[in-house]
């Protein structure tokens, strides 16, 4: 099937509903609320997520049910697709459950109440490959860890069944991520050759920020060796390959930030606000204006489902720290600094 064939009738239904994104003076009338509770009663009122908040959420529930919000749009979408191509969307979605799988493994890790797991869950039963209900019965890590046998998680997570340590709930979650990545780039290569490299490069940046805030904080704040620290960067990156990736293991904390710093990505570190207070913001304010790019000049192919969705979540996100900011009393101008989008003329990347 040509890509004009494919994409006709999904691009047009994600530009009807990419009309509902909020716009920036609905971002500033949120803001501006006086209260958590009028907030969250402005969402649910006046704001196409009305729907899927119940009355009297707390941020946390308010969080969830947005991301029911995300896989409702993305249900709607993936009914477009066969094959290869809904292969591929499913792999996207996968990074829901594994979110929910870390959830499991830090309560459990933890010693903290189960309860709690239900009411976060973010993925509803239709999108589960693995049998949530059966790990709730688990009594330790690993025999959660051995219920996840025959499943695509096992083997990340098997070598840790016996291991122990305040680490180990960091090397799995990482051990995770990879494997999300890894999964992504095989789907990629069923598409076809213009999607395919359309994913790759989206795919190819997110890789770039994603090792370049491990290596820092690796050496920074775990004062891992460089052998652990290239054991857990990804590879595909668009900007670094493992060449540079081992330069950057290799290198200290000043010797890193002079690499990123001779790349389009110095903005990470060349700014005069905290680096590490914000180094998460500017990753994903760059990653959110890159997907407005790709959504703005897409054509007949996969970049204006992906970077639609993108879009999405990083709406999601910024209606989050809108929230917790609220919760912590911060103004219009600090809750800005906390958000992916500039409104009211903020040119800081």
């Amino acid at each position: 099937m040509s890509n004009e064939r494919r994409f006709s009738a999904v691009n047009t239904k994600i530009r009807v509903l990419s009309s509902n994104l909020l716009r920036n003076n609905q971002f500033i009338e949120l803001i501006q609320k006086d209260s958590l509770d009028s907030q969250i009663s402005y969402l649910r009122d006046k704001t196409i997520y009305g729907e899927f908040i119940s009355r009297s959420s707390s941020i946390q529930e308010v969080e969830v049910q947005l991301v029911h919000y995300i896989l409702h749009e993305f249900e709607k979408l993936l009914s477009f697709f066969t094959d290869s191509y809904k292969e591929f969307f499913k792999a996207v979605i996968m990074r829901y459950e594994i979110e929910d799988l870390k959830m499991y493994i830090r309560v459990l890790q933890r010693g903290e109440d189960k309860s709690k797991i239900s009411k976060g869950t973010l993925v509803s039963k239709s999108y589960h490959t693995i049998d949530f209900e059966t790990l709730n019965n688990s009594a330790t890590l690993s025999e959660l860890i051995e219920k996840l046998k025959g499943t695509i998680y096992y083997k990340s997570l098997s070598p840790f069944k016996l291991e122990e340590g305040t680490k180990i709930l960091f090397y799995m979650e990482m051990n995770l991520d990879r494997l999300y990545f890894e999964n992504l780039f095989q789907k990629a290569k069923s598409l076809s050759s213009e999607d395919e490299e359309l994913v790759l490069k989206s795919l190819g940046r997110n890789i770039d920020m994603l090792n370049i805030q491990w290596i820092y904080r690796g050496i920074k704040y775990y004062k891992l060796i460089p052998e652990e620290l290239i054991n857990y960067t990804l590879s595909n990156g668009q900007v670094f390959n493992y060449k540079k990736i081992k330069e950057m293991c290799y290198s200290t904390e000043e010797g890193l930030k002079l690499i990123v710093l001779d790349t389009k990505y110095k903005f990470l570190f060349d700014s005069g606000h905290d680096i590490d207070l914000f180094m998460e913001r500017r990753i994903g304010r760059y990653l959110y204006y890159e997907f407005i790019k790709d959504f703005r000049r897409a054509k007949m192919d996969i970049s204006l489902f992906i970077s639609y969705i993108h879009l999405l979540e990083y709406e999601i996100r910024d209606i989050i720290s809108i929230l917790e900011s609220k919760r912590y009393n911060l103004g219009l101008e600090e809750t800005q600094e906390y958000l992916l989008r500039k409104i009211e003329g903020s040119d800081e990347q």
